[in-house]
């Protein structure tokens, strides 16, 4: 038995003494690197999977209010400081939130740096990525 557990305890010792695990990479940095748009030709999923995490600016041509800061989450969600939709990308370029009151178009440019869109009551909104 004092055999055996000499012999446990060697290879569990063993096994410490490998190579160090590369460090991972920091959230921080993760979040450094903004996510690349989608290539043209793309799929909704490309589009979706592109959206999700990506922060956008939400400006209400009118009423010359300050920007909002919005982000697109990973369970359909478009969150907004005053609202959360859920949305559904319905082409490569066309993305619609939809919430209790209503439904918002939001339509992007080729290169998803930008959106146009006519917000839940009508209002001409615009939108650049963060």
């Amino acid at each position: 038995m004092k055999t055996f557990l000499l012999l446990s305890i060697l290879g569990l010792s063993s096994l410490c003494l490998g190579e160090p695990a590369p460090p991972a990479a920091s959230k921080k940095e993760a979040a450094k690197t903004p996510p690349a748009a989608p290539k043209k030709g793309g799929t909704t999923v490309d589009v979706r999977a592109f959206l999700i995490g990506t922060k956008w600016s939400w400006r209400n041509v009118s009423a010359g209010v300050p920007d909002r800061e919005c982000i697109f989450m990973d369970d359909g969600t478009f969150r907004h400081p005053h609202f959360v939709a859920k949305f559904t990308v319905k082409d490569p370029h066309v993305v619609v939130l939809t919430k209790k009151g209503g439904k918002a178009v939001l339509t992007f440019d080729t290169d998803f740096k930008t959106f146009e869109a006519i917000d839940f009551n009508n209002v001409r909104i615009t939108g650049s990525r963060l």
